[in-house]
């Protein structure tokens, strides 16, 4: 009994620590669960002690020093705290893809998925927090010689044991999973992209390419992919304009999907930085002059790219930081016209905020046909009709958008085409998810089409035909680098013809 009394100060602390842990952090693996049978809720209960067990033994690690405790704990208790509130909400999966666009994205995209509920939220972390180091600060015990170390050792050793053997997939829980996104994250090694040093020349100058990379649009809200709402009107009453309903990527958000995109480097394997190519360095070592107009921030993994450019404009360079309130697409409009009226042999490129959270940013007010709308950023406040119905209204925005910049277009007499491709696509309540970056199919699916000038259809009627045979296939998001090297017939430099839409393509 006296044994028990000497450490009754360290068995509450940690008894106390690992049931916030518990219920903050470990548990939002579990909320979501569908469980239907008393046997359910006991197994999966079981699992849950077993695996707060095995996190109590890296608590009590961390715990032995204090100059360590003091340092590392608050940090990341609160880290760990503000994912799980995430997973709680809109039960997202951790991973390496979720902690990549986390770290990587600009504060604007970051401040429209802050609400109350989430700042209350890492305001009882907060104290938390300072409740648990005042409960550490008057431990009096030396827990090197605790015989709680032999239990946080056997812990350890369970969870190493349970994980070498892939008995209960404890690594794929919180807060394992978001570790282990940790460490693929700063392990993952830096691409590099390689300079055209070749003599590579092209046949095809007369031609403007304007390029519209759009944001979290999914194919098949669009009204000319026979969504049930006419959310296209204008477009379906375009001449030349072909949608392709069909496309995949499993890159399903920006900081992995554009660079892709951008590049030679295929959804389907990791090249060899030697041989990734950017599709800018390849158009500048042919002399087209290159623009890109953005009305997204920048992030480091694409920020390359745009470097690339001969011609760079961001419409509110400054709003992540100063304004609450986005610009919409249509201030990039007046920067195309000025870059079209320059002749030919252009690449134009127009990064859109598009489809965005939050949606009623993104379009004004004359596009609020679908109501009732969002009107909290909190998403398990909302019902589906109204996500659904402000997504929509993007959608509408986006249209009359897409519309504009083809009537810009126009009148440019050389042959032109318009290429629209979207990151990704968004999930809308698909298996009770939200927004991307989880792998769901309705975000793997982004729009795309492409609209081309009369003097475009009258030189190029092989091109044209196999764009129209092309458009119900299967294909992904590698065709644009190669489609784009085919149509201005780049020689001296590999590509893969066979991936190009102006050819044959295999489903």
């Amino acid at each position: 009994m006296k044994k028990l009394n000497k450490y009754k100060s360290q068995i509450y602390f940690h008894l106390i620590v690992n049931s916030l842990v518990g219920v903050f952090i470990t548990f939002s693996s579990y909320y979501h669960l569908p469980l239907n049978y008393i046997s359910d809720y006991s197994i999966y209960f079981i699992h849950f002690i077993i695996l707060q067990f095995t996190v109590y033994g890296f608590l009590y690690l961390l715990s032995i020093n204090k100059y360590l405790f003091y340092l590392t704990f608050p940090v990341l208790f609160f880290i760990y705290a503000l994912f799980s509130y995430w997973v709680y909400v809109q039960d997202i999966s951790i991973s390496y893809s979720i902690v990549q666009p986390v770290i990587e994205s600009k504060l604007d995209i970051a401040l429209d998925l802050i609400t109350t509920p989430f700042i209350i939220y890492s305001l009882i972390a907060l104290l938390i927090i300072i409740y648990i180091l005042k409960l550490y600060r008057n431990l009096r015990v030396d827990q090197l010689k605790s015989p709680l170390l032999i239990l946080a050792l056997i812990a350890i050793a369970t969870f190493y044991g349970l994980n070498k053997h892939g008995i209960g997939n404890l690594k794929w829980r919180m807060p394992y999973n978001l570790t282990y996104g940790f460490i693929e994250y700063f392990n993952k090694p830096i691409v590099h992209y390689k300079k055209v040093n070749t003599n590579i020349v092209n046949k095809e100058n007369d031609i403007n390419i304007v390029f519209v990379l759009g944001e979290s649009v999914r194919a098949k809200n669009l009204g000319i992919n026979g969504y049930s709402r006419n959310t296209t009107p204008q477009l379906k009453k375009i001449n030349n304009l072909i949608s392709f309903p069909n496309v995949y990527t499993p890159l399903t958000y920006t900081g992995i999907s554009v660079p892709q995109i951008l590049s030679n480097k295929s959804i389907y394997k990791e090249q060899n930085s030697s041989n990734l190519f950017s599709i800018y360095s390849i158009l500048n070592k042919v002399n087209f002059t290159t623009s890109w107009i953005g009305n997204q921030t920048p992030e480091k993994s694409y920020s390359f790219f745009i470097d690339e450019n001969d011609n760079i404009e961001f419409i509110d360079q400054f709003h992540d930081v100063f304004s609450f309130q986005k610009k919409l697409d249509e201030e990039m409009l007046p920067f195309l016209e000025s870059k079209i009226k320059n002749g030919t042999k252009n690449f134009i490129t127009l990064h859109m905020i598009g489809s965005h959270w939050w949606y009623e940013a993104r379009y004004s007010k004359k596009y609020r046909k679908y109501t009732p709308v969002i009107d909290s950023k909190h998403i398990p406040a909302l019902s589906n009709e109204q996500i659904i119905n402000s997504y929509d209204n993007t959608i509408l925005y986006l249209d009359n958008f897409l519309n504009n910049v083809i009537h810009k277009i126009k009148k440019s007499k050389s042959k032109t085409i318009l290429i629209y491709l979207s990151d990704h696509g968004e999930i809308l309540g698909e298996n009770g998810k939200w927004l991307h970056a989880q792998g769901d199919d309705a975000s793997t699916n982004p729009a795309m089409f492409i609209w081309y000038s009369d003097s475009f259809k009258q030189t190029y009627p092989e091109k044209i035909k196999n764009l129209q045979l092309n458009a119900s296939k299967q294909i992904t998001t590698d065709f644009f680098f190669h489609s784009i090297l085919d149509l201005i017939e780049i020689q001296n430099f590999n590509y893969e013809k066979s991936q190009s839409i102006f050819e044959i393509v295999k489903n």
